[in-house]
């Protein structure tokens, strides 16, 4: 890609000539960059407990706190996941059907945006994420 979404505390956009500084080589023959996230082991494969664990996280506060703002999501996540761990896994329970947002902006979300999208239950059962 020519640019992607990075940032730990504010959402930055990166130049992929920059994409070194974010990510991590995790093979050399072929040379093989990821960014880091807690369900990704160090040869790049996907963790999937690790997965999981951070999608029934996500799905689990909805339930229980539905409309939630995607502010307060990653407030309430912070002390296990950071932002773009938390952006990943909503973009893919959005993507699934687990997941539906409402109001102005787009995912992932600025710091203002994120204020202002409310987060649901989707369509899909939520159990089955």
């Amino acid at each position: 890609p020519s640019v992607v979404w990075a940032g730990y505390s504010s959402l930055i956009l990166v130049a992929s000539a920059h994409l070194r500084a974010w990510t991590v080589q995790v093979s050399t023959e072929p040379t093989t960059r990821i960014f880091p996230r807690r369900w990704i082991d160090a040869t790049g494969s996907k963790v999937m407990d690790q997965w999981n664990a951070a999608a029934r996280a996500v799905m689990g506060l909805l339930v229980f706190h539905p409309g939630v703002t995607q502010a307060q999501l990653r407030w309430r996540l912070r002390s296990v996941y950071d932002r773009q761990e938390v952006n990943e896994i909503l973009r893919y329970l959005c993507d699934a059907g687990f997941v539906s947002v409402r109001g102005e902006g787009l995912l992932p979300a600025n710091d203002e945006e994120e204020g202002r999208l409310s987060l649901f239950v989707g369509s899909r059962h939520w159990y089955q994420a």
